[in-house]
């Protein structure tokens, strides 16, 4: 009970340097293991960046697709590379308002200096 993580899991995202950056992109779908809609008892998902998001480029969004829970992570501000950082992200199922269980999942960001 005193540590609730569940799962880690690290990953590697490559990006270009967006030449024209009008609006957020989205670049990691983090999908829980949870239905959107079950019967009976349903934990509730909370979607957070713990580290690394020194510039505040990055957010996360939940959102319901096909029935399922999905964090959406977003480029939210212009990166110029070459830029790297390592987003820790958790997905924490809360029930009865206590975290039962947590995954997290580290993703290393490299962002090109090229916009192709």
């Amino acid at each position: 009970m005193t540590d609730p993580v569940h799962t880690i899991s690290h990953t590697v995202i490559s990006l270009p340097t967006f030449r024209e950056f009008s609006r957020p992109e989205e670049i990691i779908f983090l999908r829980a293991i949870t239905p959107a809609y079950s019967p009976g008892p349903q934990p509730d998902i909370i979607f957070h960046i713990t580290e690394g998001n020194l510039r505040e480029s990055f957010d996360i969004q939940k959102r319901y697709v096909d029935g399922m829970i999905v964090g959406v992570v977003r480029q939210v501000k212009p990166i110029v590379g070459p830029f790297h950082a390592v987003l820790k992200l958790e997905m924490n199922y809360v029930v009865g308002g206590v975290v039962s269980h947590r995954n997290i999942v580290n993703v290393n960001i490299f962002v090109s200096e090229f916009w192709f």
